[in-house]
C-alpha cells in the first residue's frame, strides 16, 4: 500500500525522499504515491527532501507536481526549510517553471501573464526537456496563439529542442495544429530544423497524411530534398495522397460549397468522397452565410451518419459561427437527441455560450426539447447560467412543468456530484426526501450507487444522511446493480458494512443473477467475502449462467467458501522480511496470503511493509510490494 501511513502519518514516499533514495522515489510516484501527502505535522515529502538537501529528489518531486509553498504545522514551506539559499532559489524557480508549463498546456492567458518573466520563459522540464513552446504546441486550448505571442515577447526560444530532439514545430506538426505551425514559422521557427532522426516537420506531416500541414510548410519554402539519417526524403515517407503535392504543385479546387451542401443534405457518399480526396477541407466555412462549418449543417439538419463521419475525420466540435454558435447549439435547438449525444461524446462543451451568452440548454429549454434538456443536465449543463438578458434556461423554459423538471434534475445531479466527492456540507444543503430518490437519467444510478464508489473519507456520513432522508438502498440501476454490488466491486468494505447494517439485501442479484459474493469471489476480494459471509449470505445462489460464487472464485477465496478460514498471524514475518530486504520471504508470504500486503506494525509506528522497505532502501522488495497492491499513500502514526 503506497498510501499506508505509519504512526506519524508518514507514507513510504516520505521515507524515500528523506533519505534521498531517487530510484525508490520515482517508483513510488509511478505507482500512485501522492507527492503532496502530509504527515501529522503537515510535512510533505518535499519538506523532507529540501530540509536534507536531497537536490535531485527535490527536482523529481517538483516535476511530478509537488508544491513547495505548502505549509507545515510550523507555517514553514519546503522552500523555507531548504538548507541553502541556492536550493531555496532552485525550488522557487523550478516551481514557477512547472506552473508556467501547466498554464501553457491549458492555454490560460491570465496565468501565463502572471508567471512570465524573461528568466522563466526559458524554463525546461527536468525530465523531458520540453520548453513552454513545446507544451503550448500540443495544447488544445483556444487561446494558444495568444500564449505563443506572449512567450515570444519574453524571449522564449522557439527553435530549442527537447530531449527527444524535437522542436516545437515538430510537435505542432504531429498534433496537426496548423494555426500553431503558422504562428511559429512567422515568429522565426526554422522550417528545415531536423529531429534526432534527421526528419523535418515535412517528413512527419507526409508520414501522417497531413495534407494541410504539408501545404503550410511548402508555402514557407521548406526544403523537400532533406534526407533523414535513414536515407528518406519526405516524399519517400509520404502517403499516396501527399505524394501528389510533393511531386507537383497542388491543383486548388473550390470543393467547400459541395461539402457544405452535402453535409446539409445528408449525402454521406458525397461527403466521404470529398474528404477522402481533400481531408483538409473538413472545417471549411460557409463564407457567404453564417460562417457555418459542415458539422454545423449536419448537426442542425440531424444528419446522424454525416455527423459521425465528420467527427471521425477531424471536424471541430468547438468551431463557432458568426454568432458564436457551436454545432451543439444547432442540434439542441432542433431537438436532435442522437446528434446531441454524439457531439458531447466527442468533447462538445455543454455550457458553451454564443455572443449573447445563450447555452445549448437555453436553446433546448426555450423550445421545449425535453429529452435534450435531460441529456444536457446529465452531462453537466448548468440551468442557472444567465444570458445577456439575465435569463437562465429555467427562466426560458416554455412551461411551468419544464421549469420544475429542470430545477429538480439540476439539484439531483448536484447531489450525485456531492456524493461522489463525499462532501457532507453540500449533501446537507441539497438533500430533501424528494431529491434523495433522484436517479441518473442515463445510468439509473442513485445517490447510494454514487457514494458506494466514492473515494471520499466521509462517505459513511453521507450514507447515513441519505438513509435518514429515505433514499432507497436496494434500488437497482440500469445495469441491475444495487449499491452493495458497486461497493463490493470497489472493495469499499466500510461502505459494504454500512449498507448491510442499514438494510441492504445481501442476497440481491444483478442482471446476471450474481450476488455481491460472486463479484468479490471473482475479484479475489478476501475481506469483502468475509464481510458477506459474516452476514450469512447464501453461498448456494446460482447465476443465470449456472455459477455459484465458489465456481467463479480464485483459489485463495475457494478456501474460505469451502470451510471457515484459518487465521494465521504472518504479518510480523512480512514486516521483518520487508525491513531486511528478504525478497524470497516476501514473495512466499504474499503469494499465499496476498491480503496482508498492507498490514501494520501495531506495536510500533503502525508502519506497513512498504514503509519499512522504502526506509531501508530495499528496492527489489519495494517493487514487489507495489506490484502486489501496496499503498503508497498509507500513513503511519
Amino acid at each position: 500500500d503506497v498510501h499506508a501511513k505509519d504512526k506519524g502519518g508518514l507514507v513510504p514516499l516520505h521515507n524515500a525522499c528523506s533519505y534521498g533514495h531517487i530510484e525508490v522515489t520515482e517508483m513510488l510516484i509511478k505507482h500512485g504515491a501522492s507527492v503532496n501527502a502530509m504527515d501529522l505535522w503537515q510535512f510533505t515529502p518535499l519538506h523532507e527532501a529540501a530540509s536534507k538537501s536531497r537536490v535531485e529528489v527535490c527536482s523529481l518531486l517538483l516535476s511530478k507536481g509537488a508544491d513547495p509553498t505548502l505549509l507545515n504545522c510550523h507555517s514553514k514551506s519546503a522552500i523555507d526549510l531548504a538548507s541553502t539559499r541556492e536550493l531555496q532559489e532552485k525550488l522557487s524557480y523550478e516551481f514557477k517553471g512547472y506552473c508556467l508549463l501547466e498554464a501553457c498546456r491549458l492555454a490560460d492567458v491570465s496565468k501565463v501573464k502572471k508567471l512570465l518573466s524573461s528568466d522563466i520563459a526559458k524554463f525546461k522540464h527536468h525530465i523531458t526537456g520540453d520548453t513552454a513552446f513545446h507544451i503550448v504546441a500540443a495544447s488544445l486550448g483556444s487561446k494558444r496563439k495568444q500564449v505563443i505571442e506572449l512567450l515570444s515577447r519574453k524571449g522564449a526560444q522557439i527553435n530549442e529542442s527537447n530531449k527527444e530532439l524535437l522542436t516545437p514545430l515538430h510537435i505542432a506538426a504531429d498534433y496537426g495544429h496548423f494555426d500553431v505551425m503558422e504562428t511559429f514559422i512567422r515568429l522565426g521557427a526554422r522550417v528545415n530544423a531536423t529531429d534526432g532522426l534527421g526528419q523535418t516537420a515535412l517528413h512527419r506531416c507526409a508520414r501522417n497524411d497531413c495534407l494541410q500541414g504539408c501545404k503550410i510548410l511548402l508555402s514557407y519554402n521548406i526544403d523537400t530534398s532533406i534526407t533523414s539519417i535513414q536515407g528518406f526524403k519526405a516524399i519517400d515517407m509520404a502517403t499516396e495522397n501527399i505524394k501528389k503535392i510533393l511531386q507537383e504543385p497542388p491543383v486548388v479546387l473550390d470543393l467547400e460549397s459541395e461539402l457544405l451542401e452535402g453535409s446539409k443534405a445528408g449525402e454521406l457518399e458525397k461527403v466521404q468522397r470529398l474528404l477522402t480526396a481533400y481531408p483538409h477541407i473538413v472545417n471549411c466555412r460557409d463564407l457567404d452565410g453564417r460562417h457555418s462549418t459542415p458539422l454545423h449543417f449536419a448537426a442542425g439538419y440531424n444528419r446522424v451518419a454525416v455527423c459521425q463521419y465528420l467527427l471521425s475525420h477531424g471536424a471541430d466540435v468547438h468551431a463557432k459561427d458568426k454568432g458564436g454558435l457551436v454545432p451543439l447549439h444547432n442540434a439542441c435547438s432542433y431537438g436532435h437527441i442522437e446528434v446531441t449525444e454524439m457531439l458531447i461524446k466527442h468533447g462538445a462543451s455543454v455550457n458553451a455560450m454564443d455572443l449573447w451568452q445563450f447555452t445549448p440548454l437555453h436553446e433546448a429549454a426555450s423550445k421545449s426539447r425535453v429529452e435534450v434538456c435531460s441529456l444536457l443536465l446529465s452531462k453537466g449543463a448548468d440551468p442557472t447560467l444567465l444570458n445577456c438578458h439575465s435569463k437562465s434556461a429555467i427562466d426560458l423554459a416554455s412551461t411551468r412543468e419544464l421549469q420544475e423538471k429542470l430545477s429538480y434534475e439540476f439539484k439531483g445531479y448536484c447531489l450525485l456530484e456531492a456524493c461522489r466527492l463525499a462532501d457532507v456540507s453540500k449533501v446537507k444543503k441539497l438533500l430533501s426526501s424528494d431529491i434523495a430518490k433522484f436517479k441518473h437519467h442515463i445510468t439509473g444510478d442513485t445517490a447510494f450507487h454514487i457514494v458506494a464508489a466514492s473515494l471520499g473519507s466521509k462517505r459513511k456520513q453521507v450514507i447515513e444522511l441519505l438513509s435518514r432522508k429515505g433514499a432507497q438502498i436496494n434500488e437497482s440501476n440500469k445495469e441491475l446493480l444495487t449499491p452493495l454490488h458497486i461497493a463490493a466491486d470497489y472493495g469499499h468494505f466500510d461502505v459494504m458494512e454500512t449498507f448491510i447494517r442499514l438494510g441492504a439485501r445481501v442476497n440481491a442479484t444483478d442482471g446476471l443473477g450474481q450476488t455481491a459474493l460472486h463479484r468479490c469471489a471473482r475479484n479475489d476480494c478476501l475481506q469483502g467475502c468475509k464481510i458477506l459471509l459474516s452476514y450469512n449470505i447464501d453461498t448456494s445462489i446460482t447465476s443465470i449462467q449456472g455459477f455459484k460464487a465458489i465456481d467463479m472464485a480464485t483459489e485463495n477465496i475457494k478456501k474460505i467458501l469451502q470451510e471457515p478460514p484459518v487465521v494465521l498471524d504472518l504479518e510480523s514475518e512480512l514486516l521483518e522480511g520487508s525491513k531486511a530486504g528478504e525478497l524470497e520471504k516476501v514473495q512466499r508470504l504474499l503469494t499465499a496470503y496476498p491480503h496482508i500486503v498492507n498490514c501494520r506494525d501495531l506495536d510500533g509506528r503502525h508502519s506497513t511493509p512498504l514503509h519499512f522497505a522504502a526506509g531501508y532502501n530495499r528496492v527489489a522488495v519495494c517493487q514487489y510490494l507495489l506490484s502486489h497492491g501496496a499503498d503508497v499513500h498509507a500513513k503511519d502514526k
